[in-house]
């Protein structure tokens, strides 16, 4: 198995008030065909070496502990590494003897944080359960009473309760009222779309406002205009472009100088997503999802479309629309103009800026085996390409995250 075979990718871990908590970081095979000569323990290696030397982990993780998975050897052996920026994960497969359980004791002594993974009632637990911090439940593996029975069950210890593969927002607030503390999956990326809800008037302000943004046919005095008609979105604008990202020798003091410093279509891509950052109803996390996605599309654009780096990012932002307005896509787009380019890659994954963005969704969910390889690699995208891509989207997108 070549190194190019394996991908890193993670996956978030929130609170009860949907504010990120950490990310388990994943090292996996990208064909299934490789899992028989798949060693854990490299993998696990592999992860923390990519992690700490390709970039600070507290970069890729915005400061937020990383979940690893420990394999046996690696709980006997650990990597010299801060116990303060991981969580080291038992995982379930694991034989518990008195070797696991020395070393476990062990590393609680370095001040390592210890979870357990995929846990059910069995015996074999019972020697963990004092030294453990973090209890990973699997929601579909248990239905509700068995969830609910070992949740009574565990309050009898000092432990966290995790709740993982948690994909709905239905099912994470099934999993909060019985009584879990942290939630892991792909929730916040989805939109929860009720059927016959009107939008509210901030929520359709913001639509409009994007729409004016995004007219393919907007030209430098009317972009002026429409920004400058909003002084909130004027004054973070000024704040963007005279951050340390754009700095120039000379202060940025008016929305016509942004625009022309910029460009148009920069200034558009960058003006919607702080039209978006103005919904208080949703949690910060979900611009860093929307940031990630956006930068990932633009950093794809340089071997697919080196001269449309500005129209990829756009592409990977306003593909999280739905999620910001809980309205299905196709409904969200009919009142906004955009490019065909854009219009058809976010609808139809068509073009290369829609293999793009299919790209960078599925890779942000590591799920690997859907990504189109055989396509990427005509256009000299390799696996080894977009492990380097996602770790600088990441970085980039949780040094962007507060604007």
């Amino acid at each position: 198995m070549s190194s190019e075979n394996v991908l890193l990718a993670r996956q978030p871990i929130y609170d009860r008030s949907q504010e990120l908590a950490g990310y388990e970081l994943l090292f996996r095979p990208e064909n299934t065909e490789d899992m028989p000569n798949f060693d854990g323990n490299i993998a696990t290696s592999r992860v923390l070496l990519n992690a700490f030397t390709e970039s600070d982990i507290e970069k890729i993780t915005g400061g937020a502990p990383a979940f690893v998975n420990f394999t046996r050897e690696l709980l006997i052996n650990p990597p010299p590494f801060n116990p303060e920026h991981i969580i080291v994960e038992v995982l379930e497969d694991i034989h518990i003897d008195n070797e696991v359980i020395n070393a476990i004791k062990n590393l609680k002594a370095k001040g390592y944080r210890i979870a357990l993974d995929d846990f059910v009632m069995d015996e074999r637990y019972k020697p963990l359960l004092s030294m453990t911090d973090i209890i990973k439940l699997e929601l579909p593996a248990m239905n509700q009473s068995e969830l609910s029975s070992t949740i009574s069950f565990l309050r009898n210890f000092n432990v966290t309760l995790l709740a993982e593969k948690i994909e709905t927002a239905k099912e994470y607030r099934v999993c909060k009222e019985l009584g879990c503390d942290l939630f892991q999956g792909y929730f916040l990326s989805k939109p929860e779309i009720i059927k016959g809800r009107k939008l509210p008037q901030n929520k359709l302000a913001v639509l409009q406002l994007i729409g004016e943004l995004q007219n393919p046919t907007v030209n430098i005095t009317q972009l002026n205009q429409i920004i400058s008609k909003d002084p909130t979105l004027s004054f973070k604008l000024l704040k963007l472009v005279n951050s340390a990202a754009y700095r120039r020798a000379k202060t940025i003091e008016s929305i016509h100088m942004a625009v022309m410093m910029l460009g148009i279509s920069k200034i558009k891509s960058w003006s919607s997503l702080l039209a978006l950052s103005k919904m208080e109803d949703k949690p910060i996390n979900l611009r860093q999802i929307s940031l990630t996605r956006a930068k990932l599309c633009e950093l794809m654009a340089s071997k697919l479309s080196p001269d449309q780096n500005d129209l990829y990012f756009t592409t990977g932002l306003l593909s999280c629309l739905d999620i910001y307005f809980d309205t299905p896509l196709p409904e969200l787009l009919e009142s906004i103009p955009l490019e065909g380019t854009i219009s058809s890659a976010l609808l139809q994954y068509k073009g290369k800026a829609g293999l793009a963005l299919h790209t960078a969704k599925l890779y942000e969910q590591s799920k690997w085996q859907g990504i189109h390889w055989n396509l990427l690699e005509k256009f000299n995208i390799t696996k080894l390409d977009m492990n380097k891509f996602f770790i600088e989207s990441a970085v980039w997108a949780s040094e962007h995250c507060d604007i």
